[in-house]
């Protein structure tokens, strides 16, 4: 009966441990590096969907099978510019600091990249090839406007 007790009183200290002690809390906000792995992870998804909806438009796939991976590519644009966070400037990638230096230019060209990728998924969705193939162009052309203007050009191939 006496251990009984004892592993009874036992149990219910380790109980009582157990119940106040919590793993540590996880940060609410993501790093800075974080972000980084985010943006270019998406900027990666977000190139392979650009060919994936240009093959397909070429292949005559019906429209309404791009739906999907346009929209998903209007949502990626909406939020894309929230990865480049003062905290991501000065990490290792591809941005050239005028991201941070020309904020409202940067911004500019986002908004173009999200309107032209919101007319893309809405002419997937109502099935309009001539307005696809044009919203297909413009979100190309906002891509390249962006990159040329806030990405870091590739190194140059060594000859030979």
């Amino acid at each position: 009966m006496k251990t009984a007790r004892l592993v009874l009183a036992g149990a219910l200290l380790a109980s009582g441990y157990a119940l106040y002690a919590k793993p540590a809390p996880r940060p609410t906000a993501p790093t800075g590096k974080e972000l980084v792995t985010a943006r270019q992870a998406g900027m990666d998804m977000a190139a392979a969907t650009m060919i994936l909806l240009k093959n397909a438009s070429k292949s005559g796939a019906p429209l309404k099978t791009l739906v999907f991976p346009a929209s998903g590519l209007a949502k990626w644009a909406d939020v894309a510019p929230a990865l480049f966070s003062e905290n991501t400037k000065g990490l290792p990638s591809k941005a050239k600091p005028n991201v941070w230096t020309d904020r409202a230019g940067f911004q500019a060209k986002a908004t173009d990249f999200a309107k032209a990728t919101k007319a893309l998924a809405a002419a997937a969705a109502a099935e309009d090839k001539v307005a696809f193939d044009a919203a297909l162009a413009s979100t190309g052309m906002s891509c390249k406007g962006c990159h040329d203007t806030y990405q870091v050009p590739p190194a140059a191939a060594k000859p030979g």
